[in-house]
């Protein structure tokens, strides 16, 4: 929980507002929502290389791909 003396007032859409609502935590203010996103990790794409190898859903996504190519007309210039 952040505990501030000086507190600002800000102005949202209801729809924002809405999203934030419905992001917030058991005990949780707005604060804390708005810090938690806006701290929130970075993952690195790089994280998940070779997770899927020898899966079975990376050997249809490999068939599908390859079905889309011989289907799809060739670009000429």
């Amino acid at each position: 929980m952040i505990i501030c003396e000086d507190m600002k007032n800000v102005t949202i859409s209801d729809e924002l507002y809405e999203n934030l609502s419905s992001m917030k935590q058991p005990g949780e203010s707005f604060s804390d929502v708005i810090d938690r996103l806006v701290h929130r990790r970075k993952i690195k794409v790089m994280t998940f290389y070779g997770n899927l190898e020898g899966s079975k859903f990376l050997d249809e996504l490999e068939n599908e791909v390859n079905r889309v190519r011989k289907e799809s007309k060739q670009r000429e210039f």
